[in-house]
């Protein structure tokens, strides 16, 4: 078998093509919730093979040793913090002996702690001030994932990739600590817990004071859920995966997690992914007011929208991971598109129609517009780009071509590895799901690379524009 085949297998029966080598970390964390400590002792092997690489590690971690796998010597580290390319992380790495280059050894062990701080009064607390890629420790609890970098994650700039799943062997000892959750294991009670994956995954952390429970596909962490209203929100996110993987036909994947934490800021409110779990950070409880205990409903179905958008990343952000100029138009906007489907499917058009017109007063807001086939840096897609004129822009492709012919270049997509996800792409892609070329061609001029191509697509939606 060869491994383009062998790859398209792993991925159509798993949501992910495993390269040959993948980082594994095994060793001890040591985490304060008092004082807001948190120190590694780990060994990091199966590491990839990069002429040119990065270390990366959360700025507030300081290296106590980066030593070879047998413990005998300790290598020289060259540093460098570049907010521009990371604000939560610098870059380290190890110069080659002949000083030309870089040494990146199979594997390395590696000791480090940082100290954060301890937001345990909410009085005091900044009216805004954490995010995704934040170590929020709040007295309780602490919260850090992926993008905190608050473990080693290798990036190779060649090929536009940070080594962010990992397969692990990880001891937690965190006094104090009521349970322990680790992306891609089950929830542990106990201070001092074990968690070990021969699959790799993004390592979101979260520790301290809370329960959890099972409601057959879905953990719930930190929620106070019912038994009535956990069957709800279970009952929901199996009709968006079922949805998911009849429309894109590749499976979804492993059980989701739902976590509900608090933010260490007195206004940020958000949902992020970091697959299989899905978190809520909300300082008035926002997810566990989800579901109506009275009518054992959704409570608003906006909502829908909200749970329908995270379980679609899956998709476009562990099975597909975009980069390069198109990032937010793939990683969020399509997301948002397959999203809209479901609702419209699975809720009612009514609120679709809803959804559209949204998008239509947002994207006529837009200013400084560039058309998608122009997009040369993806600080040209922002918030609004994304999140409403992507989907509306490709609700506009789908009247032209047919949804089912969407959704054929959506799976396509998704099967394609190590793809760099320009305009490029985007437009090769769709020729290469069947569209014809001179059809394409016609609506390229007119919506994706025209001067007037916002404007010529608001004018698709009139009885939207006009509202």
């Amino acid at each position: 078998m060869t491994r383009s085949l062998f790859c398209f297998f792993i991925l159509f029966l798993t949501g992910t093509c495993a390269e040959a080598q993948t980082p594994h970390i095994s060793g001890n964390v040591f985490i304060s919730l008092k004082d807001g400590t948190l120190r590694a002792d780990l060994e990091v092997s199966g590491l990839p093979t990069a002429n040119r690489y990065f270390l990366r590690l959360n700025t507030g971690m300081a290296i106590r040793f980066l030593r070879d796998s047998t413990n005998t010597f300790n290598y020289s580290l060259q540093r460098a913090c570049d907010t521009g390319k990371s604000a939560e992380s610098c870059e380290y790495w190890l110069p080659a002996p002949d000083g030309k280059g870089r040494y990146l050894p199979g594997r390395f062990r590696i000791s480090y702690v940082g100290a954060f701080p301890v937001h345990d009064d909410p009085a005091l607390r900044s009216e805004r001030g954490d995010w995704k890629g934040n170590i929020a420790f709040n007295g309780q609890t602490i919260r850090a994932t992926e993008q905190s970098v608050w473990y080693p994650v290798i990036l190779d700039p060649e090929e536009g990739r940070a080594y962010t799943d990992v397969t692990y062997d990880l001891t937690f000892h965190t006094p104090g600590a009521k349970a322990h959750y680790l992306n891609g294991s089950a929830p542990q009670y106990g201070p001092e817990v074990r968690f070990q994956t021969t699959t790799p995954y993004p390592l979101m952390l979260f520790a301290g004071d809370f329960d959890f429970k099972k409601e057959r596909n879905t953990w719930l962490v930190n929620t106070t859920f019912t038994a009535g209203q956990a069957l709800v929100v279970d009952g929901w996110f199996t009709k968006f995966r079922k949805y998911y993987e009849e429309h894109l036909q590749i499976p979804y994947g492993t059980d989701i997690t739902l976590l509900a934490s608090t933010p260490v800021s007195k206004r940020n409110n958000w949902m992020f992914v970091t697959y299989p779990t899905i978190a809520s950070v909300s300082p008035d409880n926002w997810l566990n007011t989800l579901v109506d205990e009275k009518t054992m409903t959704i409570s608003d179905s906006a909502r829908l929208s909200f749970l329908a958008h995270e379980l679609g990343h899956y998709y476009f952000g562990s099975v597909f991971r975009p980069n390069s100029t198109l990032h937010w138009a793939f990683l969020e906007g399509m997301t948002e598109y397959m999203s809209l489907l479901a609702v419209r499917d699975l809720v009612g058009k009514s609120y679709y129609d809803r959804q559209i017109s949204q998008y239509v007063e947002a994207s006529r807001k837009l200013t400084s517009f560039v058309p998608l086939g122009r997009i040369s840096n993806t600080n040209e897609v922002n918030h609004t780009y994304r999140y409403q004129y992507i989907p509306l822009l490709m609700t506009a492709l789908e009247q032209e071509f047919g949804q089912e012919r969407i959704w054929q270049w959506l799976s396509g997509v998704l099967h394609t590895s190590g793809a760099k996800t320009d305009y490029v792409f985007f437009r090769e892609s769709l020729l290469n799901s069947g569209i014809d070329p001179n059809a394409f061609k016609a609506f390229e001029e007119r919506f994706l690379t025209s001067s007037n191509s916002l404007q010529d697509l608001l004018a698709l939606f009139p009885a939207e524009n006009s509202r």
